[in-house]
């Protein structure tokens, strides 16, 4: 169950603010009033990781600050490196992602640039880079015929370093030391390209109040520190 804590409240206009979660790390920028975003993108570089935990590094357009519908891509790990594209429901559930690793592969430093568009109300894009080694694909990504259109609203473009679960699973992540997203901006359907500047913390945090991330928002970048 996600456990949220917006610091300041929410309001249509972009705020600086902080939400506590039990599994996600990053930043989420609002859209300005009566505007919402065309596209997203970032450069992160591939961490080294090991052991049984599950962990996503991933950049997404979302319908609101708590990311209930997010049409998203990035990489995986499930003891095995994995590029993908889907959408996510309810800020933790995958529906249905589109393996990628065959098309552009991942390793350990690697550095990926995702850029995520938003094309109709029901569809989108995905383009996942390894530039490292030199691999591209653009993945065209519909909405489930069940999800009512008018939630699908791109208010909010997302970076996030996110442990994840299976079913009946606890949440646990592998040590990723520090995942930095450069190069970040999103482009506005009015037109207006943007960086960073004003977009909310999220940081993880235990059922028990520990706090395990620290996340630094610059204009053009979003680091995620494991504590």
């Amino acid at each position: 169950m996600r456990s949220s804590t917006f610091l300041g409240g929410i309001c249509l206009l972009p705020a600086v603010f902080a939400a506590f979660d039990l599994n996600r790390g990053g930043a989420v920028l609002k859209a300005p009033a009566g505007d919402s975003f065309q596209s997203v993108t970032g450069t992160f570089t591939v961490p080294s990781l090991s052991g049984n935990s599950k962990l996503a590094i991933w950049i997404g357009i979302g319908d609101t600050a708590n990311q209930d519908y997010v049409l998203r891509g990035g990489v995986k790990y499930d003891t095995n490196l994995k590029s993908f594209a889907g959408w996510l429901k309810g800020g933790y559930f995958p529906l249905n992602d589109t393996d990628t690793t065959s098309t552009v592969p991942v390793r350990a430093s690697d550095s990926f640039v995702i850029t995520v568009a938003v094309t109709s109300k029901t569809t989108g894009t995905v383009t996942i880079e390894n530039r490292t080694q030199n691999r591209r694909t653009t993945q065209t990504i519909t909405a489930p015929d069940s999800w009512d259109p008018e939630m699908l609203t791109s208010l909010a473009a997302d970076w996030f370093v996110q442990g994840y679960q299976d079913a009946g699973e606890l949440i646990t992540t592998p040590r990723y030391g520090t995942v930095s997203f450069t190069a970040v901006g999103a482009t506005l359907a009015s037109g207006r390209t943007v960086g960073a500047t004003g977009a909310g913390r999220y940081e993880i945090q235990g059922t028990s109040g520990q706090i395990y991330s620290q996340t630094t928002i610059t204009s053009n970048g979003v680091s995620v520190r494991q504590m």
